[in-house]
């Protein structure tokens, strides 16, 4: 089973990468729960989501608004009923033509070889940054 999964997920990740949205949902429980822990007044289509139906929509207005140059799975876990995932993710946001590269965590929980789960972490701040294209200073207490 343990091969099984990890080769489902770097098909999965492969699919999403080229925007081949259903395939990328191909073992996507019905009612998946995708929990993106990452500021949404920068990325407006994240946040938490319930549904195969909203998970698609996140994944398809995240390609609208970044070519996904790369998405590459670097490390990887996996057991029977979980994943561990870190991505390297390489996008080109489409409005400014800027380069954004940053790693994102996934944390997948399976039920009967389901995706029933998905939880997402990835260094917002540095995120945020590279999306504004500047530096955001926090104020110096004094």
């Amino acid at each position: 089973m343990d091969d099984s999964l990890r080769q489902r997920l770097y098909d999965g990740y492969a699919a999403f990468a080229a925007g081949r949205i259903g395939d990328a949902l191909r073992d996507f429980d019905d009612d998946v729960i995708m929990t993106s822990y990452a500021p949404i007044e920068v990325f407006p289509a994240l946040g938490r989501r319930q549904g195969k139906a909203a998970v698609a929509a996140t994944m398809q207005a995240m390609h609208a608004d970044f070519e996904h140059l790369s998405y590459t799975p670097v490390f990887m876990v996996t057991e029977a009923e979980a994943a561990a995932v870190i991505v390297l993710a390489r996008l080109r946001q489409r409005k400014t033509d800027r380069i954004i590269q940053l790693f994102v965590a996934h944390f997948l929980r399976l039920q009967n070889g389901r995706i029933v789960e998905l939880r997402e972490f990835m260094d917002s701040f540095d995120a945020v940054q590279q999306v504004l294209g500047r530096e955001i200073f926090a104020p110096k207490p004094d």
